[in-house]
C-alpha cells in the first residue's frame, strides 16, 4: 500500500445531494467555495495555490475529511493516477473517482466549476491483477451524480457491516476507521493492550465481519493480543479494503486461506488469519 505524501495526513446524509450548477463565477474566489480537497501524489504547492485562489480549502488528513463529510461538506481528492494511498481510498470509499490536477487548472481558466468527467481517474487495478478493473456497476450512478456527489451511505460498498480495526499505531487506526466509515460501515477500534473483558463490551465476535489491520506487522502483533483471539474472526490487512474499494464489491475473505498466507502476502498484499 502506498503512503500519502504527507504522513500526517454521526452518519452522513442519506441524500445524494444537489449537483452544483455550472456557470461562470462573478469572482474567482467563489469558483470552489464550499469545496474541500485532499491531495495525494501531486505537486502540493501548485494544487493548493489553485484551490485557495478559487475559494476552496485543502485538508491534510482523511480524519479531518471524514469529519467534514459527516457534516455534509463537499470533499474531493486530487491525484495524478490510480493509487493505493489512504487519501485516494477515501474518495473510492465515497463512490467517487479522484480527479486529476487538470480539473483545477480548467476551473481556473474558465472561472467556473467545469465538467469533471474528462479529469476523472479510473478506479484502479487490483493488487493481484495486471489489467484494469472493469468499470464498476455503479459507474452509471457516478455519471448521474456528476462525478462530484458521493453515494448515499446506505449504497456504499461496505454498508451494513461492522468491522473491527486493530493497529499498533493509533494514527493508523484513526485513518482506517475514517476510510471504512466513509465506505458505509460501522467500526470498532480494538486497542492492542485491551483485555478481552473490555473489548467484549464493544461487540460480540460474530458482530465483526473481519478485523482490519494497517499492515502485515500489525496483523502479526495483533494476533498475540487477547482482543484479537476472537473465534471465527478473520484478520485482513488494509489491502483487502483497497481491493473492495477498487472493484466496488465485497471481496470474499475466505478465498485467501491461512495455508496461502505467504503467497497471498507476496501477490496480493493481503493476509487472512483464521483464529481457532
Amino acid at each position: 500500500i502506498e503512503e500519502d505524501d504527507d504522513d500526517d495526513d454521526d452518519d452522513a446524509s442519506e441524500d445524494d445531494g444537489v449537483i452544483p450548477a455550472r456557470r461562470p463565477a462573478k469572482r474567482l474566489r467563489d469558483v470552489l467555495k464550499g469545496f474541500h480537497f485532499l491531495l495525494t501524489k501531486v505537486d502540493a504547492k501548485v494544487a493548493a495555490d489553485l484551490i485557495t485562489s478559487m475559494g476552496g480549502k485543502v485538508e491534510e488528513s482523511v480524519e479531518e475529511a471524514h469529519r467534514l463529510s459527516i457534516k455534509g461538506c463537499d470533499v474531493l481528492v486530487i491525484a495524478d493516477r490510480p493509487r493505493t494511498t489512504k487519501k485516494y481510498m477515501f474518495s473510492l470509499a465515497r463512490g467517487l473517482s479522484p480527479l486529476k490536477l487538470g480539473f483545477l487548472q480548467e476551473c481556473r481558466r474558465q472561472r467556473m466549476l467545469v465538467d469533471p468527467s474528462p479529469f476523472t481517474i479510473p478506479f484502479g487495478v487490483p493488487l493481484d491483477q495486471t489489467k484494469a478493473v472493469p468499470l464498476p456497476s455503479r459507474w452509471n450512478s457516478l455519471v448521474e451524480r456528476n462525478f462530484l456527489q458521493p453515494l448515499a451511505q446506505r449504497k456504499r460498498v461496505l454498508s451494513g457491516r461492522t468491522f473491527a480495526v486493530s493497529s499498533v499505531s493509533p494514527k493508523a487506526s484513526r485513518q482506517l476507521k475514517a476510510i471504512i466509515q466513509e465506505a458505509g460501515a460501522k467500526v470498532v477500534v480494538l486497542e492492542p493492550s485491551s483485555s478481552s473483558s473490555s473489548s467484549s463490551k464493544q461487540a460480540s465476535p460474530d458482530d465483526y465481519y473481519c478485523v482490519i489491520c494497517n499492515n502485515a506487522d500489525d496483523a502479526a502483533k495483533g494476533s498475540s493480543s487477547s482482543s484479537s483471539k476472537r473465534k471465527r474472526t478473520e484478520r485482513v490487512v488494509f489491502a483487502w479494503v483497497v481491493e473492495c474499494l477498487q472493484t466496488q464489491v465485497i471481496i470474499h475473505t475466505h478465498t485467501h486461506t491461512h495455508t496461502h498466507t505467504h503467497q497471498t502476502h507476496v501477490q496480493n498484499n493481503i493476509i487472512i488469519r483464521q483464529h481457532i
